[in-house]
């Protein structure tokens, strides 16, 4: 089988965003995954049944180990010879595709699932853009996962960029997320986590950084769990040694607030969801969220800024509610219609699943993945 080369530089992408997708490649290739060290590199492995090479690449800009990054990736597919090196995240798709084409590999495949600049300010921003044309410059073709972003991209280089399937990166697995639970299995979450099962549990999955809208989150929920004693919030993600931190108040709330439960990542976040109300996104940047899919086809109402990707998963007022990012005003609002107007509520709750089965579901990614990598194996 001919062998492809999948970079990126976080292991969790790979717990998260990607999970099945190499698995699913190495039915039809050779696939070996190039990334960072983690305690979850042999898990992984042992999942996907495909080989992981660990290097030292980094998400935060460093020259000198930058290079040497470089140099490493340089000789290593040298001697590994694949027909394809597929990259996803900037820093991996910005070294593996410089690497790559020194390396001569003949099919240089970028996958843009964001553009950090975008939200960056001063000498950093220049920087971040920079390094995303460099990446366009070195690749061979261009995909991203979302309708909006690819027009933005399309700003920034002349070279066509592709969508797979309806956007996303690999899809949901709408059989995974499902809830099939139990009112006793939920309730054993409920007790380990100190709720109550009349709780309105508001639940948001990611990054606890500036650039995901927690300090606007933090900042409603403080208000409105002052009018609303059922409500509670849900934080699942890091945010220790962030680049991008949010502020001392928000981390205070989180600390303080009785009504603020703080879980760091979790691989398997589904019994989480099967207890969760709504599920808020205030995102001021995004490609095309998984976590809004997934949280969809867990059947959960959504509310999310009104930004490219998110505006793409919610069709507002039928499956979900946009609001202006930033906007703390429309943010409480949206959150107290869910509160307040159960027929609203179970409208959309009731319509979201489909809508996100019918667009999204993991194996018609997949299949439209294949074809795309089929269709360049052939050379067309």
């Amino acid at each position: 089988m001919k062998k492809i080369i999948m970079i990126v530089t976080v292991p969790v992408v790979l717990e998260t965003w990607l999970k099945g997708q190499p698995g699913f490649l190495s039915r039809y290739y050779d696939v070996e995954i190039i990334t960072s060290d983690s305690d979850t590199i042999k898990q992984i492995q042992k999942y996907e049944g495909v080989s992981i090479k660990v290097m030292d690449i980094s998400r935060q800009i460093n020259l000198f180990k930058d290079i040497k990054v470089l140099v490493l990736l340089y000789f290593y597919l040298l001697k590994s010879k694949p027909f394809m090196v597929y990259t996803l995240t900037p820093k991996a798709g910005l070294l593996g595709m410089i690497s790559s084409w020194i390396a001569r590999i003949p099919h240089r495949i970028h996958n843009i699932v964001g553009l950090p600049h975008l939200e960056a300010i001063g000498k950093r921003r220049i920087v971040l853009e920079i390094t995303e044309r460099i990446t366009y410059l070195f690749s061979s073709k261009l995909y991203c996962n979302s309708l909006n972003l690819k027009k933005t991209i399309e700003q920034m280089t002349t070279k066509p960029v592709n969508i797979i399937a309806n956007g996303s990166v690999n899809g949901v697995d709408t059989r995974y997320f499902n809830d099939v639970s139990s009112i006793k299995q939920k309730k054993t979450v409920l007790d380990k986590l100190h709720l109550h099962r009349d709780d309105f549990i508001i639940t948001f999955v990611g990054r606890i950084v500036k650039d995901k809208g927690i300090n606007e989150l933090l900042s409603v929920f403080d208000t409105l769990c002052l009018k609303h004693k059922s409500i509670k919030l849900l934080l699942i993600g890091d945010y220790k040694n962030e680049s991008d931190p949010i502020s001392q108040k928000s981390q205070k709330t989180i600390k303080y607030n009785k009504s603020i439960i703080y879980l760091e990542f979790q691989e398997d976040i589904r019994e989480y969801l099967a207890i969760t109300s709504l599920f808020v996104l205030p995102s001021y940047r995004e490609g095309l969220p998984n976590v809004l899919i997934e949280a969809g086809s867990y059947g959960i109402p959504l509310i999310a800024t009104n930004i490219n990707g998110c505006d793409e998963v919610i069709q507002n007022n039928i499956n979900g509610v946009l609001v202006d990012k930033k906007n703390e005003k429309q943010l409480s609002v949206a959150i107290e219609r869910f509160l307040l107007d159960t027929v609203f509520f179970d409208k959309l709750k009731n319509n979201i699943r489909e809508s996100i089965v019918s667009r999204y579901d993991q194996k018609y990614f997949w299949s439209k993945l294949l074809e795309e990598f089929k269709t360049i194996e052939k050379g067309k």
